[in-house]
């Protein structure tokens, strides 16, 4: 069963498949007597990110429909007014376009800026069903293995340094009591816990979950990383469900992303941002500006952090784990093609993904949550597209695509367009000075 129940579910669209049905646990991804130390430094390394008051949303306010107008997305408001929106525009149209082209049944995309919150991207797209709604904003998909960066989180303020090796065996698409039992004749394989995150090891993070966390810490770092919480946004956003059992088989499952956690895009972009912004959870933020119908400013932007939610050296640490989910880990194949060259080249990018089905109806949640240039991150996103037994596309590609599309093609375009203009300025019109 589920650790969340239906009655939390039933509110969402992309839950509809859950409620009621069997959950088919995939790995994570698509690839292949209970310690807690150093608890003192558990609790002082970590803060709730506060609950922020959401200001009263705009009347009429949906950034998914909108036009261009001046080179900014503009959306109109009740009584006459409009939103000048924060989205680029050129980003904006190309996540549009892949997820109409490739007909998906669920998808949604969200980036923002990690500094300032400003969201870049923001697309909801449902060919199963067109009145779908908002799907940026539904909280009832299951985190899945997304899941993984909040346990490696609280793994690196217990002391767990990411070369810490595991040895393990099965895991890979359910996890059984017997896989929290060291066993030298049945663990075979070895990973650290940077391979786990990168590879999405299910094992490898329930025994380590099993041996140095316990139920009230991993609840201590959801809720801090905003799980269960009301988060402040121009729109009105529904709280992440959460439920961190006590019970020890159900507590790994939950650390590895097995049941018991759900999030919107939304959420998950900001999950991503909160690494990428040294360990500050920026207050996500789609208005530019608003004015009503006689022109007057009714709302401005203005850059605001939710709280610290880790520290910037476990938020490094986790940021450089999730290095290896594109180099070498469960999205290597969609940052690189056949011959190992790189879609986005001289571009380190930083990821998780995760995916879930559930029967009955069948339904494949896919995720990839990241950031980059991991060095010097401008761009954080979280892709979730649902697919039936008939494959469109994974998160993964429309992840890559868009950051492709921002990091890559967009700078291209412009330095091109300033190249041009050098080789060919705009002539000036000379004026004459009356003679007299």
């Amino acid at each position: 069963m589920l650790g969340v129940s239906s009655r939390v579910l039933s509110s969402g669209v992309l839950a509809t498949a859950l409620v009621g049905s069997v959950i088919a646990l995939a790995s994570a991804d698509d690839q292949n007597a209970k310690q807690v130390p150093r608890t003192e430094l558990v609790r002082k390394s970590v803060a709730l990110a506060p609950r922020v008051a959401p200001r009263a949303p705009l009347s009429g306010l949906n950034p998914l429909v909108h036009s261009l107008q001046d080179g900014r997305l503009v959306s109109p408001l009740d009584a006459g007014g409009h939103a000048e929106l924060t989205l680029d525009p050129g980003l904006q149209q190309r996540v549009e376009k892949i997820l109409a082209d490739a007909a998906v049944p669920y998808g949604a995309l969200v980036a923002l800026d990690p500094q300032t919150g400003k969201v870049l991207a923001y697309a909801s797209h449902s060919t199963a069903n067109p009145e779908a709604g908002d799907l940026a904003r539904d909280a009832t998909p299951p985190a899945a293995s997304v899941f993984k960066v909040i346990t490696a989180s609280a793994l690196i303020d217990a002391g767990i340094a990411a070369d810490e090796r595991v040895c393990y065996a099965g895991g890979f698409s359910r996890l059984l009591a017997s896989d929290l039992v060291d066993d030298v004749r049945r663990d075979r394989a070895c990973a650290t816990l940077s391979q786990a995150l990168g590879g999405s090891i299910n094992s490898v993070f329930a025994k380590l979950a099993d041996k140095h966390l316990d139920a009230a810490t991993l609840r201590r770092y959801a809720r801090a990383f905003g799980f269960g919480q009301t988060l402040a946004f121009d729109l009105a956003m529904g709280p992440s469900a959460v439920e961190i059992p006590d019970q020890r088989l159900e507590f790994a499952r939950a650390a590895a992303g097995f049941w018991h956690t759900h999030m919107s895009p939304l959420h998950a972009a900001l999950i991503a941002a909160t690494i990428a912004n040294a360990g500050v959870m920026p207050k996500p933020a789609i208005v530019e500006r608003a004015l009503d119908a006689n022109g007057k400013l009714v709302q401005s932007f203005r850059a605001e952090n939710l709280g610290t939610v880790v520290t910037k050296a476990t938020a490094q640490s986790v940021g450089a784990m999730m290095l290896r989910t594109v180099s070498s880990g469960t999205a290597h194949g969609a940052f690189f093609d056949e011959r190992g060259r790189a879609f986005l080249p001289d571009i380190a990018v930083a990821g998780k993904t995760g995916s879930l089905s559930a029967e009955s109806p069948y339904r494949a949640y896919s995720w990839w949550v990241g950031f980059a240039p991991a060095d010097k991150p401008t761009i954080a996103l979280a892709a979730l597209i649902v697919n039936t037994p008939k494959w469109r596309i994974k998160s993964s590609f429309l992840a890559r695509e868009a950051l492709r599309e921002y990091l890559v093609a967009a700078p291209e375009r412009l330095r091109r367009a300033q190249q041009k203009a050098a080789v060919h300025p705009v002539p000036v019109r000379a004026t004459q000075t009356p003679a007299g």
